[in-house]
C-alpha cells in the first residue's frame, strides 16, 4: 500500500475497512501541503479499491494526535494571507478544503459508508470534516466547537450545508452563532453524533458498530444514498460558500486579526501539550 507524509492507513480486509488517520507530525490541522496530499490520497483510494480482490464497505477517519481529532483551519496561514492581501493563496486553500470535504461527503465515489472516529476534540474545520461523514462515533469526553465568530468570521468549509441537512434550522443557528464547546453527549441528543464510545476503547467500539451495520449493509448503504439524494449537497454550493468566506476574510479588522492570532497561539500550546 502507498505511504503518505500526512496520513497513515490501515486496511483490515476481513472487516472490509480502511482506517486513515492524520499523522502525529506537528500541528493537527489542515495545512496546505496536507490538503494537497489528501487529493492524492482520494485518487489512490478510488483506484486501489476498484479492484475486486480488495473488498471495502467502510472508510473511517481518525487522528494519531492524543486528545485532538483536528483543530481545523491553519490560522497562521490565514493571518499571513490576509495581512499580505494574498487572496489567490487563500482561494486555493479554501477550494482544497472543499475538495476534501466533498470527497468525504460523497464517500470517495465508492459504495461505502464513511465514519468519523472522534477520540479527541474537533474544532472548526475539524468539526466540519467529522460532519462530512455518514456517521460520527465520539468518545464521551470529546468536545466540538465552531469558534470562527470569535474573530468575526463564519465556518466556511461546509458547516452551513452539512448542518442544514442534519438538524433543525434553530440548531444550525445555535451551533454556528455560538462559540460554545459542545460535548459528544450534547451532539448525540440532537442527532449529530451516532454513538458515544468509551475512551481508550475506540477500535473495539468501532468493530462492534460496523458488525451491526454489516448485518443489513445493503439497506444502510442505500438508505444513506437516498438521504443524500433528497437533501443533496452540490460541490458548487460548497464552493460558493467558501468563496464568500474568502471575501469575508479580506474584510476583517485589525482587532479581529489579533483575536485570530491569540487563538492560533493557544492552539499551538494545546498541540504541544497533547503531542
Amino acid at each position: 500500500m502507498r505511504q503518505f507524509n500526512y496520513i497513515s492507513m490501515s486496511y483490515i480486509q476481513e472487516e472490509e475497512l480502511l482506517l486513515w488517520k492524520i499523522k502525529d507530525t506537528g500541528m493537527p490541522n489542515f495545512c496546505l501541503q496536507g490538503l494537497l496530499e489528501f487529493q492524492e490520497f482520494c485518487d489512490w483510494v478510488k483506484t486501489y479499491f476498484s479492484h475486486p480482490d480488495r473488498p471495502l464497505k467502510f472508510i473511517v477517519s481518525g487522528s494519531e494526535h492524543q486528545g485532538i481529532y483536528n483543530m481545523g483551519g491553519d490560522l497562521s496561514f490565514f493571518l499571513h494571507c490576509i495581512r499580505s492581501k494574498d487572496i489567490e493563496q487563500l482561494i486555493t486553500y479554501a477550494n482544497l478544503c472543499i475538495d476534501a470535504i466533498y470527497a468525504i461527503h460523497s464517500s470517495f465515489d465508492l459504495p461505502v459508508i464513511t465514519i468519523a472516529l472522534v477520540e479527541g476534540n474537533a474544532y472548526g474545520g475539524g468539526f466540519e470534516c467529522a460532519l462530512a461523514h455518514d456517521y460520527i462515533l465520539a468518545a464521551e469526553d470529546v468536545q466540538f466547537c465552531l469558534p470562527e465568530n470569535k474573530f468575526n468570521l463564519f465556518p466556511g468549509m461546509g458547516a452551513h450545508s452539512l448542518l442544514t441537512r442534519k438538524v433543525s434550522p434553530s440548531e444550525v443557528n445555535k451551533l454556528i452563532r455560538s462559540d460554545t464547546m459542545y460535548s459528544a453527549k450534547n451532539l448525540e441528543t440532537i442527532g449529530l453524533v451516532e454513538k458515544i464510545i468509551e475512551p481508550k476503547m475506540a477500535m473495539q467500539s468501532l468493530y462492534q458498530y460496523i458488525a451491526k451495520i454489516k448485518e443489513r449493509f445493503n439497506f444502510e448503504l442505500h438508505h444513506i444514498q437516498c438521504k443524500k439524494m433528497v437533501n443533496a449537497i452540490s460541490k458548487e454550493e460548497l464552493l460558493a460558500i467558501t468563496n464568500l468566506w474568502v471575501e469575508a476574510c479580506m474584510k476583517v479588522a485589525s482587532f479581529d486579526l489579533r483575536r485570530m492570532e491569540i487563538l492560533a497561539k493557544a492552539q499551538s500550546r494545546i498541540a504541544r501539550v497533547a503531542i
